[in-house]
């Protein structure tokens, strides 16, 4: 996986302009691509500092990298760029400090997928089952992806708050912490696959105590950025600070249950995760959400590798989240249950209601 280039930047081979994960070029740049603009980028190839090219744009070169059609704090040209700003534009001048901020969060977010990924390639090519290991690196590499994307929304929110305050405050330390949260859930993530491909390897390493209200607790704020763009909202009730004999895979199993439960909300419900505690000890988890139901034949088999319910059907998924954390509870000695409550007929045979994944307890220390 190459690294991802947060801003736009010139590509010498193929000699254009490329776009960058939260900036696009400028309009008149994309569209005015001419040999004035080449001669810029081959007169300062292999330069390193900060350059303003024939339009007034800034172009900074750092070891052969190059960022170029943005606006950097005193290096660019104020009026010649205003003029050449199409009014659909809208984007801020960086300082240099915002910058290096930045490609920091990328570099150490790219080093540590590409690290994974070459795990699993030497995975695959050792391996001799072919067809199994093909499906555990498509279905990862999926994931990663879909982590990754996480990250890059959290880091150009921390972007924008940097670009605003020009020091760090509780909302963008918030953020930060999120973005090591996830990043955490990437190997959790990828352990997991290694786990239904050989559930025996989890068991190599010892278990460990852990308070499973804080792993919860963290999943909850690696997802804020989506739910927040999905305009809902996770809320935990109730509190624990009991320890349980775990295996590190437990990492992943909050992720999992909230993830289900945003995939299949129906119109933007409060998703809830309630700890209900027994004589002063976890006894449950129960992660609730409104849905679109499945019918009573369907739940006993939503716990089923591939398994998904013919009235969600039209919703992307592959039908593996439940399954993967009802084998993830096994391992570390917990129970899924899923119960359904019915509320209102939207159509012949199909129901919104609440859908509650239970998860009970049986190992606290």
């Amino acid at each position: 996986m190459n690294e991802a280039k947060i801003f736009p930047y010139y590509d010498h081979k193929e000699g254009k302009l490329e776009k960058g994960i939260i900036e696009n070029p400028f309009t008149f740049c994309s569209r005015n691509f001419n040999t004035k603009r080449k001669k810029h980028y081959k007169s300062i190839k292999g330069k390193n500092g900060i350059f303003i090219c024939p339009y007034g744009f800034s172009t900074i070169n750092t070891n052969n990298e190059n960022y170029t059609s943005i606006l950097i704090e005193r290096n660019y040209d104020k009026k010649l760029s205003k003029r050449n700003t199409n009014k659909k534009d809208s984007k801020p001048v960086h300082t240099l400090d915002v910058i290096e901020r930045l490609k920091g969060y990328f570099q150490a977010i790219n080093a540590r997928v590409n690290a994974k990924q070459h795990l699993i390639r030497k995975h695959d090519k050792e391996s001799s089952k072919i067809s199994t290991k093909k499906e555990i690196l498509d279905d990862t590499l999926h994931e990663l992806r879909k982590l990754n994307n996480i990250l890059k929304k959290q880091a150009y929110t921390l972007k924008k708050d940097l670009e605003k305050k020009r020091i760090f405050d509780e909302n963008v330390n918030l953020r930060s912490k999120n973005i090591l949260s996830t990043t955490q859930l990437i190997s959790a993530r990828l352990n997991a696959y290694d786990f239904t491909l050989n559930p025996e390897l989890i068991e190599v390493s010892p278990k460990n105590n852990v308070v499973l209200y804080k792993k919860f607790d963290k999943a909850k704020q690696c997802l804020e950025v989506i739910t927040h763009e999905l305009k809902t909202k996770i809320f935990l009730s109730g509190s624990s600070s009991c320890k349980f004999e775990c295996y590190d895979i437990i990492d992943l199993l909050p992720f999992i249950l909230f993830e289900n439960a945003i995939k299949y909300n129906y119109g933007n419900s409060p998703i809830n995760c309630e700890f209900e505690n027994i004589n002063g000890k976890l006894n449950k988890i129960i992660v609730s959400n409104k849905a679109i139901l499945p019918s009573d034949k369907e739940v006993s088999k939503l716990k089923d590798k591939h398994f998904r319910g013919e009235n969600i059907s039209n919703i992307t998924g592959s039908g593996k989240g439940l399954y993967i954390a009802d084998l993830i509870c096994g391992f570390n000695e917990f129970y899924v249950e899923i119960e359904t409550r019915k509320e209102k007929e939207i159509e012949e045979n199909k129901y919104i209601g609440t859908f509650r994944t239970i998860i009970t307890t049986a190992n606290n220390v």
